[in-house]
């Protein structure tokens, strides 16, 4: 009798766990269904898609994903795509999104500028550029570094701060995460500066050897002022050219004194460049 009563006891506890363990597994599917939700018509790249590449309707293709999987901003109609530009590399299978294609106006450095500001490329090499690791839309710091005067190490001054880079070379943005040799290697960069500051890099690139340094996305653009740029005194030659004898003049001449002439200018100044400031230092 006990035996009977203590098999039908267990044979209870198991039928109890085993529909426990169902309802979760049940429960468990449909908040997965319901998560996911109803499947999603996008656009995907039928093949490989270059970087800056008209997009056709042979490059597309269109496929149903889940909701979860999609990207907020991908493309469900390939018209919307048709015709529009590759910002960058689509590899085959990935999906077709806004922030992938573009017009090509859109892309265009007049369009990229904002108003009031100009464009202005300078030239570095591996050094001035730390290394081709500065990308279009970085900030940079420009620093002057002013010729050997004599025996003296030449000063150098951070003339700018926090100035955007709209490109490096030739390319807007690089076509991947990782430049290639070609865009790394590039001689110029284009900056984007108010029109004061591009007088001010004009005039320093032509006299002055330019650096740019790379700044932290996570530091404030103001956090350090520009620093002045201040070209060494300009003395007098050491050994100037000899009075010249004085000349006689009559007696009747010198009753008569006329009025004194203003001793020879010397010419001894320094100029001061302070962001988009010049002033005279004897001032």
């Amino acid at each position: 009798m006990n035996t009977r009563r203590t098999t039908l006891i267990v044979a209870i506890v198991l039928a109890i766990g085993t529909g426990w363990l169902t309802l979760n597994y049940l429960s468990g599917l449909q908040r997965q269904a319901n998560g996911n939700g109803a499947p999603r018509q996008i656009v995907v790249a039928s093949q490989d898609i270059p970087a800056r590449v008209p997009i056709t309707a042979s490059m597309l293709a269109t496929v149903s994903r889940p909701a979860s999987s999609v990207d907020p901003d991908a493309i469900g109609d390939p018209a919307k795509a048709v015709g529009q530009l590759s910002l960058i590399s689509i590899p085959a299978g990935s999906t077709i999104t806004e922030s992938k294609v573009g017009h090509p106006t859109d892309v265009g450095l007049p369009v990229r500028l904002k108003p009031g500001m100009r464009a202005v490329s300078i030239q570095i090499d591996k050094v001035k550029g730390v290394s081709g690791l500065i990308e279009p839309g970085d900030f940079v710091d420009v620093i002057a570094v002013l010729p050997r005067m004599g025996n003296h190490p030449p000063p150098a001054a951070s003339i700018l701060r926090g100035i955007r880079v709209l490109s490096v070379g030739d390319s807007l943005e690089y076509s991947s995460a990782t430049p290639s040799p070609q865009e790394a290697n590039s001689t110029t960069v284009t900056l984007e500066v108010t029109p004061k500051q591009a007088d001010l890099i004009s005039m320093a690139d032509l006299n002055t050897v330019l650096r740019l340094a790379l700044r932290s996305p996570r530091e404030p653009l103001n956090s350090y002022p520009t620093e002045a740029m201040v070209w060494p005194e300009v003395q007098q030659p050491s050994n100037p050219a000899p009075a010249p004898a004085p000349v006689a003049v009559p007696a009747v001449a010198q009753s008569t004194p006329g009025p004194k002439a203003d001793p020879p200018h010397r010419f001894s100044s320094v100029v001061v460049i302070d962001g988009d400031k010049m002033m005279d230092g004897s001032q």
